[in-house]
């Protein structure tokens, strides 16, 4: 393979912050050896950053959250679930309840959550509390969650060891609406727009590794 015939000038490939990057290093990986000539571009964005540059047309295909449907003018393909937990540092006060932490409970500490850098004022989901930081990057909010600034929820895959070791615990909520099965991650591109050979390659061996 790796024929030129019809190809697109670039891929480029856009990917939500909760999105476990590991899955797609395989694929990544076989499309560089398989299309050795074509220029790939991959960036991380912010909260809703991969379905704006979708829209926007530079990324033909966003790895992304989809919350809380699936618009219209995408096409979708579940990929994987991420499952989610809430977590406080151990010497936040909601650390010591000793029970399921209420709405009541919540409201008066601070809630680290992801935003979209562009729209602030965008939908938020799973939003328990009156005081709320706003980060874009993953990395950061974590700094501040075991800094003990405040609660969130976060991604198994990155809170499973820090929580084994005893840096962070989980945080019971009462009626959570995360839900237990975790958040679908999809692979996504607009419905209007034609995957060239190298996408469409892509997506199907995503399809084939993850689903």
């Amino acid at each position: 393979m790796g024929t030129r015939s019809g190809l697109e000038p670039e891929l480029v490939i856009a990917i939500d912050p909760l999105v476990p990057t590991a899955p797609f290093i395989d694929s990544l990986s076989a499309l560089s050896r398989t299309f050795p000539n074509l220029p790939v571009s991959f960036s991380t964005e912010g909260l809703g950053g991969s379905l704006r540059r979708l829209r926007s047309d530079p990324a033909a295909i966003g790895i992304c959250l989809l919350l809380p449907s699936i618009p219209d003018d995408i096409a979708a393909y579940p990929l994987l679930r991420v499952g989610m937990q809430a977590v406080v540092a151990p010497g936040h006060p909601l650390a010591l309840l000793g029970r399921p932490a209420t709405q009541t409970d919540l409201e008066p500490y601070v809630q680290l959550v992801l935003s979209d850098p562009v729209n602030s004022g965008s939908d938020n989901f799973g939003i328990a509390s009156g005081k709320l930081w706003r980060f874009v990057d993953l990395g950061r909010r974590l700094d501040f969650l075991l800094g003990g600034f405040g609660w969130c929820r976060m991604p198994d895959h990155l809170v499973s060891r820090l929580m084994a070791a005893g840096s962070l615990v989980a945080l019971h909520i009462e009626h959570d609406p995360t839900p237990p099965e975790g958040l679908t991650i999809y692979a996504a591109h607009q419905r209007s727009r034609t995957l060239g050979p190298a996408g469409r390659w892509l997506l199907d061996d995503l399809r084939r590794r993850l689903s």
